[in-house]
């Protein structure tokens, strides 16, 4: 009805503006977000019986102006009741990516982590918030569980399965617990060391099954895990596989931009940086600047030092002056590449600005 009395029956208009709600206001977004996914439902069902709107929404119902009135405010909401939500609004983009990374790649491993997450459950999943005093007894419940699960004569297999349950887990455990404390953090961080230490090449896992799951994780990533260890889970990526590892971050990159889920599409190609990083593969790190400009500085910086260690203050240069182009931090890395190499970044054009000391 929206589509055919306010964009003369084009839905890709209609999709323009909700797609323009979810990278808008943020009392927009989940609402706008739920409606795109309703809307590529639509357009896909539509497609598939060859249907355009106008056979769906007839003139009679274009003519009722109590129907109409509805249409238009449902379409304009900032907010959609759960009663009123279609399955392709639960189940949005973000929900079925995020689910994806979690739980989607378990039956790639030898040993499937589902048994042990089954283990693991009671204490992760809770229908309220968890306060403080409960979290600590959840925290408590769940590592007692991975200890008296895991030992000497635990399997190889399973214990790759089994602290990748736990990495799930306490995924779960975060998202409805209070852990202003950061108990949750360090549970969680000292059980992904481990996980990422076992060799799950040894197990007759297929590298692209791992690297898939391992690159979805750093993506999805909420809780800061891994905050300045950031090269940690790519430390034992071998020269072969890098190549394999990068193109699995690019297509979770172009998959994340199409769904406009722009901060994990962000998130992936910040990982790639990583990933050259972790192993000092200095001849990766231009293009890498150069695909992610100004707007994230800290990745930038760690190529720029990285080359510096590794080669000399000209190839850190190099890493500057290929991400520079304006963006959120353009000024920031001006002033890192001056301060890091001795050379002052300047637009093409030119600048009357010099830097007084």
């Amino acid at each position: 009805v929206v589509a055919i009395l306010d964009h003369d029956g084009d839905l890709a208009a209609l999709e323009r503006q909700f797609v323009s709600e979810v990278h808008g206001d943020l009392s927009f977004r989940r609402a706008g977000a739920e409606k795109l996914s309703h809307l590529t439902d639509l357009r896909r069902r539509l497609d598939a019986a060859d249907l355009e709107p106008a056979a769906v929404a007839r003139d009679a119902v274009l003519e009722d102006k109590r129907v109409v009135a509805k249409a238009r405010k449902k379409v304009a909401d900032r907010s959609i009741e759960g009663r009123a939500m279609t399955e392709a609004m639960r189940e949005t983009p973000r929900v079925v990516l995020a689910r994806r990374a979690r739980y989607g790649h378990w039956g790639a491993f030898p040993s499937s982590p589902a048994p042990f997450y089954d283990r693991f459950r009671v204490a992760a999943e809770v229908k309220d918030l968890v306060t403080k005093g409960r979290t600590f007894k959840k925290i408590e419940t769940l590592e007692a569980r991975l200890h008296r699960l895991d030992g000497p004569r635990r399997s190889l297999p399973d214990r790759l399965a089994l602290y990748r349950a736990f990495h799930t887990a306490g995924l779960e455990l975060a998202d409805r617990a209070d852990d202003s404390y950061g108990v949750i953090g360090t549970m969680r961080n000292a059980a992904w060391h481990e996980y990422l230490a076992i060799d799950w090449a040894a197990v007759g896992m297929e590298p692209g099954a791992y690297w898939q799951d391992l690159c979805e994780l750093v993506v999805w990533e909420q809780y800061g895990l891994g905050f300045r260890e950031e090269t940690v889970p790519f430390q034992r990526v071998p020269d072969d596989q890098a190549d394999l590892v990068e193109s699995i971050l690019v297509d979770l990159e172009a998959e994340h931009r199409q769904a406009h889920l722009d901060y994990e599409a962000d998130e992936a190609l910040q990982q790639i940086a990583w990933l050259h990083v972790a192993a000092g593969r200095v001849e990766r790190y231009q293009a890498v600047a150069a695909r992610l400009g100004t707007d994230h500085w800290i990745p930038i910086v760690a190529m720029a030092r990285s080359a510096l260690e590794i080669v000399d203050r000209d190839e850190a240069a190099r890493v500057f002056r290929a991400a520079d182009r304006p963006g959120f931090h353009q000024g920031q890395l001006r002033k890192q590449c001056r301060e890091m190499t001795g050379v002052e970044l300047r637009d093409d054009r030119g600048s009357h600005l010099r830097v007084v000391e």
